[in-house]
């Protein structure tokens, strides 16, 4: 089924996430340019928002993809409700990558609280790399 082991040891558990509401994420944007990676499924048509710039990466290609994920930029993960940001952060940060944290309940919650998206239409693609920076 999926790529990477799914067993979960002490050290994994040891992982911290920061968790970032909307609010403090949208502050946070404002001084400081990150690598916005959104782990959710490739077929997102329940709600096709995404974070400006962001780039798709389904969690269950993350394994096979991560190495082409930038290792000198600071990185915030996504999702649709914070179900799977949180595997894909401590997956990276085992890594080594510099993980900053999760957007706190998903872009479901981004969407509520009013803040601004850019609309994308499912291809059922990956681009060219990591993700896909999707229309």
């Amino acid at each position: 089924m999926f790529n990477y082991p799914m067993v979960a040891n002490q050290e994994w558990n040891k992982i911290k996430v920061n968790k970032f509401s909307p609010k403090k994420l949208l502050q946070m944007f404002e001084r400081e340019t990150f690598y916005i990676l959104d782990v959710r499924p490739m077929n997102f048509q329940l709600n096709p928002s995404f974070l400006k710039g962001s780039v798709l990466c389904p969690l269950v290609f993350l394994f096979d993809q991560y190495k082409e994920i930038p290792t000198d930029q600071n990185i915030i993960i996504t999702d649709w409700a914070m179900k799977q940001s949180t595997v894909a952060s401590k997956f990276l940060i085992a890594k080594g990558y510099k993980v900053v944290g999760v957007l706190k309940g998903g872009i479901e919650r981004w969407v509520k609280e009013g803040f601004p998206v850019e609309k994308r239409i499912p291809t059922g693609e990956l681009a060219p790399g990591i993700g896909a920076k999707q229309k």
